[in-house]
């Protein structure tokens, strides 16, 4: 069967430039140009009438630009992936577009293979997406329920700093989480520059942007339509592919879909952010416990002295908030060349919950190969404190069981759950 054409439809106000891009994209079997418009009204009204995969439409046209156009095929075509064109490449015209609604910016005239890769690009991703708007639309929906006693434990895995293998603790925790009967979600809550899908080799075709559009009204063939499933079994909710596109994600309901989520997991771990916000605070709220990963060094100190004092000024239990001594290497703290896990636990009134050993070695193979330190020589540092540190984890959390979330609390999606930023500062 021969390969599905990607339909395109060019809108641009220049006839020159529209036969220049027919022309260019004949030469491909795998481009179709259905349509052309010479304006942005025109342009909506083929888009809604053809239904293409791609429209690459200019970003300048004299009854309506580029901006509105796209933004209104956003609205009524939420399938089609705009590519917006440009003879000005300045960093505010890319901002614009992307914020309407466009997938990609290309600078009018754009060098013709780097016009078939964006095409390709953009339709796949179009493709992914159209899958699960179609799940969305069947007329029978199966709800997320939760189970009669069911308990979920919700896992935080913070640092108040970048570069302390925060991501590392969280997959490899995760995967250390995962085993026979116990059901784990990893959730990459870097909206910007998550990393998970790289640290376990994942290339989801959806993320959190397209669950988050139906959070009101989530349905289980949606969800398990979004996640990915690692190797080991580990479910992973991917975050935005790239940046800007983490401006499509409402902060304030991502709580309220981790919620929701939990009647589908044992375990939820959170790859948090180094900020400190709403969305931060409102996960922090919820999570059974909060990991905070620091290295041996004097600014991790001071940044984790200045976070456990925050989370303690919420009023969270004492054990909620757990220390992770990450990059540990005896030897150094020996020769005082890095500060000592004593240093530590005096100063931020925590004992250890965890200690990590240096081994970049294992940690740079596993990290470059997109695989789970733990993967393998799970009977050698540092494998075998991760998944020390997951069964303690198992082990803290099992004779405190926490009541499950009722059913007329996950039916309330307009009330994410609260955050105490305004306690923070006082305010109501």
């Amino acid at each position: 069967m021969a390969e599905k054409k990607i339909k395109i439809l060019i809108v641009d106000d220049i006839p020159e430039a529209r036969e220049r891009l027919q022309k260019l994209l004949a030469f491909e079997p795998d481009f179709e140009v259905v349509g052309m418009a010479s304006g942005g009204r025109e342009g909506i009204r083929l888009a809604i009438e053809l239904q293409p995969d791609i429209v690459l439409m200019d970003i300048n046209m004299p009854d309506i630009d580029g901006i509105t156009a796209a933004t209104e095929l956003r609205r009524n075509v939420p399938t089609v992936g705009v590519i917006m064109m440009s003879v000005q490449g300045e960093a505010e015209y890319i901002r614009r577009a992307l914020q309407a609604g466009a997938r990609d910016f290309l600078t009018k005239p754009p060098p013709t293979e780097e016009l078939y890769a964006t095409v390709r690009r953009v339709a796949e991703d179009m493709r992914s997406l159209s899958i699960l708007v179609s799940s969305e639309d069947k007329k029978e929906k199966k709800k997320l329920e939760v189970e009669a006693d069911h308990v979920s434990h919700v896992i935080a895995v913070y640092s108040p700093q970048g570069g302390a293998g925060k991501t590392t603790i969280a997959t490899n925790l995760a995967a250390a989480l995962k085993r026979e009967g116990v059901r784990v979600l990893l959730v990459d809550c870097d909206l910007q520059f998550g990393d998970v899908g790289v640290f376990l080799n994942l290339k989801p075709q959806a993320t959190i942007v397209e669950l988050i559009r139906s959070v009101d009204d989530l349905d289980l063939d949606l969800v398990n339509g979004v996640l990915v499933t690692h190797d080991s079994g580990l479910r992973v909710l991917a975050a935005p592919v790239r940046p800007e596109d983490a401006e499509y994600v409402p902060t304030a309901k991502v709580p309220l879909l981790i919620e929701k989520l939990r009647s589908q997991f044992d375990f939820i771990v959170l790859d948090m952010n180094t900020r400190i916000d709403e969305m931060a605070l409102a996960l922090f709220d919820m999570a059974s416990r909060i990991l905070l990963v620091l290295n041996p060094t004097l600014p991790a100190l001071k940044n984790g002295l200045a976070a456990i004092t925050l989370l303690d000024s919420l009023e969270y239990p004492q054990e909620k908030t757990q220390l992770v001594l990450n990059r540990v290497t005896p030897e150094l703290e020996r020769s005082k060349v890095a500060i000592a896990v004593s240093v530590f636990e005096q100063k931020l009134r925590r004992k250890a919950f965890a200690i990590i050993p240096m081994d970049e070695k294992r940690v740079l193979y596993a990290v470059n190969r997109g695989i789970s330190v733990i993967a393998k020589d799970r009977n050698q540092s540092p494998a075998r404190d991760l998944i020390t540190m997951a069964d303690a984890l198992i082990q803290d959390l099992a004779p405190k069981q926490e009541a499950p979330a009722s059913s007329q609390q996950l039916q309330t999606p307009d009330k994410p759950p609260a955050s105490r930023l305004g306690r923070l500062f006082g305010s109501r």
